[in-house]
């Protein structure tokens, strides 16, 4: 008996032993296993992180030709921007400019928009009520007001609506009078001219003394044909949607005088671009053309400039002395895309303050662009006695006018076509000034409503108003 039970004494103790062996090494394993799990967890974690970054994509579509300077210039900002980001990649894509804004309009449509979008001014209130461009007016809030309103009271305007920030403009342009000096002096002339009475008379001298023309602007059935007349219409006082009234017809009716005077070219209705009246003004067949301050990256570069050695610019002249010179502006504008995915939102936001910085559009605008900046704090740093071909640009640049609000904000693209339908109608002898603009003036009210109408006529009036100093 007492054998079986010290049996029984020493199975119990083994069979404890053995349970407590397999406890043991239970706690072991799980607890190698969790931390197994544990490890393989944190590398997926960390693979999936590395690929996320990789795979980074910031989009910007603008209608910049690979290999220009204006691509160079935003390929320069996205190069800077990946110093702080490197796991962003920035890829640009160029559309045609006839083609990008219908691309866009048709892109937020279908939800496909790219993270960037870039956009002649004048497209802005056409975009902006599509929904194509996101409201960042919480961001520039939280980047300082006093950045937005550095900006030139036009260029805050034609980037908001009611109160909301949708894009910034960071490159502009507008109109002069270039004239060769030489040329000039020839005809014994001594200054350029002020008034469109001295123009008609300097036009006068250079035809008869060099037998050439005295006078260019651009005149073809475009913007460009409508943007270079609305100096000489916003100057003396009139109005786009107010075509037929006195100020504007006579705006019309002088220009039409110089023409058929032979003092401009017939040509100026057939041309393809501004580049045109450059191609002339280089050659010696006129003295004066109204272009812009972009010549000087273009065709007007240092080395032609240096060959011709009398190229100037001054003020386009006025109907009366004492009146300021009006001129529209132009450039492109970047904002950020309704659809972007909100993970990439922030991204996009630190490229575009990168892009719109005052030193990047003071750097871009005068090293690539040959465009004016749009920010207070950047065109001061400007040195007009080493760039004083720009003085007269930079000068007006402050108080340049918005074409679209100036012509119905979205309805503009509409007006605009009918104005330079006008202008030709009657440069050509088709219409008189006066029966031209009349027309017009049908046409371009019969676009709105009666109570938009009367909106946007005062609009456009109080910002002339504004801008003339009056």
């Amino acid at each position: 008996m007492n054998l079986v039970k010290n049996l029984r004494k020493y199975f119990r103790r083994r069979f404890r032993v053995i349970v407590k062996k397999e406890e043991y090494f239970m706690k072991c394993f799980m607890k190698w296993s969790l931390s197994m799990i544990l490890i393989v967890a944190m590398v997926l974690v960390v693979i999936s992180i590395g690929f996320t970054q990789e795979k980074v994509t910031i989009t910007v579509q603008d209608y910049f030709r690979p290999g220009e300077d204006s691509y160079k210039c935003v390929e320069e900002v996205a190069v800077e921007f990946k110093k702080n980001h490197p796991d962003v990649e920035v890829n640009q894509t160029y559309i045609p400019f006839a083609q990008l804004l219908p691309t866009m309009l048709q892109e937020s449509l279908t939800k496909t928009l790219p993270d960037i979008l870039m956009a002649d001014n004048p497209w802005l209130p056409q975009l902006i009520k599509a929904g194509t461009l996101k409201d960042i007016t919480d961001k520039v809030k939280e980047w300082g007001w006093k950045n937005w309103e550095d900006f030139f009271k036009g260029y805050r305007e034609i980037t908001s609506s009611e109160g909301k920030i949708y894009a910034f403009q960071y490159t502009t342009n507008n109109l002069a009078l270039f004239y060769r000096e030489s040329l000039l002096d020839k005809a014994g002339i001594a200054n350029p001219p002020e008034t469109w009475q001295e123009l008609k008379e300097d036009c006068k001298k250079i035809r008869e003394v060099l037998d050439i023309y005295g006078f260019a602007f651009d005149a073809e059935a475009s913007e460009e044909g409508s943007w270079q007349f609305f100096p000489f219409l916003w100057s003396n006082g009139g109005s786009l949607l107010e075509l037929d009234q006195p100020e504007a017809i006579e705006a019309l009716q002088f220009l039409t005088d110089m023409v058929k005077e032979g003092y401009v070219p017939r040509d100026i209705v057939n041309i393809n671009g501004q580049g045109d009246l450059t191609k002339w003004f280089i050659n010696g067949e006129v003295a004066f053309m109204v272009n812009g301050n972009w010549e000087f990256g273009w065709q007007l570069t240092e080395d032609v400039m240096q060959r011709l050695g009398d190229v100037n610019v001054a003020p386009i002249p006025v109907r009366e002395k004492g009146m300021r010179t009006m001129v529209p502006f132009g450039g492109e504008c970047f904002g950020i895309s309704s659809n972007i995915d909100p993970v990439k939102y922030d991204l996009a936001w630190e490229f575009l303050k990168l892009l719109v910085s005052s030193d990047s559009i003071l750097r871009l605008n005068v090293n690539g662009l040959g465009g004016l900046p749009t920010r207070a704090s950047a065109a001061e740093k400007i040195s007009v006695e080493e760039l004083p071909f720009l003085k007269i640009f930079l000068e007006q640049s402050q108080y340049a006018l918005p074409r679209p609000l100036m012509g119905g904000i979205d309805k503009y693209p509409e007006v605009s076509s009918t104005v330079w339908v006008a202008v030709q109608k009657a440069l050509t002898g088709i219409a008189t000034p006066e029966e031209a603009f009349k027309e017009a003036a049908r046409t371009i009210q019969g676009l709105f409503s009666p109570e938009d109408y009367e909106k946007y006529k005062q609009l456009a009036r109080k910002l002339l108003q504004e801008a003339s100093g009056k």
